[in-house]
């Protein structure tokens, strides 16, 4: 069964809404009549409902395919830094036609392909490897990211760096992408973990002056219990995310 997208739904009807009681009153005010009024209402309603509905569902599915993306692009990043290298000497001669192999390395079309994928980023000694390394063409370096030096550093000696941005575009394409990660099957992180991770010290503050002005708020309003019991429940998780962090 397809989830509702709430999200859309209060949006569409919130513009639809707003539609509707701009053109009803403009025209109820102008006109007079409440028919005409109602129909033109009724009509702008279903019309920027309708407009809102179809701009704000293409942004979502913009959105989700680039966090799609993302994370296939971390779950790819993981897998080459886990993997051996014969797994990725062979991943990527599937990619450059009449590739050799030499060593950890691939020769094709004058030029040699490093590969060095890890959890930390490019480093200058590991450029400086590439560098000592005799070889008459073009260099290039596939890793998952390059430091800012190491980055620099390969600019001075002409060698050529690709990211997890451009592996995981020539893998997509040449239709080589994994079809399981290492990393996707591994236990997921639970909801109560997930909320006590971000339960921090840095929340107190905040929680105790919103709890106090809550309280404070109770003594100007004629429903002060909702206020008390909040503004009390805040005070307590202030005092709990201080003390217990």
């Amino acid at each position: 069964m397809k989830r509702i997208n709430l999200p859309l739904a209060a949006d569409t009807v919130f513009a639809g809404a707003c539609a509707f009681l701009l053109f009803f009153t403009a025209l109820r005010y102008y006109t007079k009549n409440i028919v005409i009024a109602l129909v033109f209402g009724i009509a702008a309603c279903i019309l920027f409902g309708a407009l809102a509905f179809l701009y704000i569902s293409k942004k979502q599915n913009k959105t989700l395919l680039l966090s799609k993306d993302e994370k296939s692009k971390k779950l790819l990043a993981l897998h080459l830094s886990l993997s051996s290298d014969d797994y990725i000497k062979n991943l990527f001669k599937k990619c450059f036609e009449e590739a050799r192999i030499r060593g950890k390395r691939l020769i094709c079309g004058g030029q040699m392909y490093f590969f060095d994928f890890k959890m930390q980023p490019l480093t200058e000694d590991d450029v400086a490897a590439v560098i000592k390394y005799k070889f008459n063409g073009d260099k290039v370096v596939y890793c998952t990211k390059a430091s800012a030096e190491a980055a620099a550093l390969c600019e001075s000696f002409l060698i050529k760096i690709k990211g997890i941005d451009e592996v995981y575009s020539l893998l997509k394409q040449k239709e080589l992408l994994p079809e399981k990660y290492v990393y996707e099957g591994a236990k997921k992180i639970s909801l109560f973990k997930r909320v006590k991770s971000r339960f921090s010290r840095r929340l107190s503050a905040p929680l105790f002056w919103s709890g106090l002005s809550l309280l404070a708020l109770s003594y100007f309003t004629f429903f002060p219990i909702y206020y008390i019991v909040s503004g009390g429940i805040m005070l307590i998780l202030a005092a709990v995310a201080l003390i217990f962090n």
